[in-house]
């Protein structure tokens, strides 16, 4: 009975890195893609041969490439005697612009805001009453107390006493104060 060959860890490791890393750098390497590189194909199958007629060398260069299909081929350009070309500075003329003005202005009041007191009421909730606000208005309640913010839709007329401008339901009113308080300062804005 024959025993089993065990691979060295040293071996293995040098299997898994050329496996991994070369091996796939050097199989691309060899890919001919560029006419430099069948030029030179070219050549070498033709020596082979033992033919008489060789055929000159491509004088293409290829740029160094991140990829193999990005490789650009460059053809090298003859020595020039002439004199480097200079290139002429194109400076713009000063201008005189015109003196800023800077002007600040506020930002925008919302469209439509009141203050004043907010009481509640057994209603269903997220709805709220309003004297004149067009009924389906989505309004945000704001207490000036706390800041605390909600929102609410008018679905119903009132309050018309107290001095109080919108009536909340319960769980709304929830939302900014205790309803114990029973009525609290707010800004609305729709």
């Amino acid at each position: 009975m024959r025993q089993l060959y065990v691979v060295p860890r040293h071996r293995l490791a040098f299997a898994v890195w050329l496996t991994l890393l070369a091996l796939p750098i050097l199989v691309i390497d060899n890919i001919p893609n560029t006419e430099a590189r069948a030029a030179s194909v070219k050549v070498e199958a033709v020596r082979e041969s033992g033919s008489t007629t060789t055929t000159a060398p491509s004088t293409t260069t290829t740029a160094p490439s991140t990829t193999v299909a990005e490789t650009i081929p460059v053809t090298a350009a003859p020595p020039s005697t002439a004199a480097p070309k200079q290139q002429a500075k194109v400076v713009a003329p000063p201008t005189t612009a015109a003196p800023r003005t800077t002007t600040t202005t506020t930002p925008p009041a919302p469209a439509n805001s009141q203050q004043g007191g907010a009481s509640w009421y057994d209603y269903r909730a997220g709805e709220c009453a309003h004297v004149s606000i067009p009924k389906g208005t989505v309004v945000t309640v704001t207490s000036l107390e706390t800041g605390a913010r909600t929102s609410c839709v008018v679905t119903d007329r009132g309050p018309y006493s107290g001095g109080r401008i919108i009536d909340l339901d319960r769980a709304t009113f929830a939302k900014l104060a205790d309803p114990g308080r029973g009525v609290i300062q707010v800004e609305i804005t729709w």
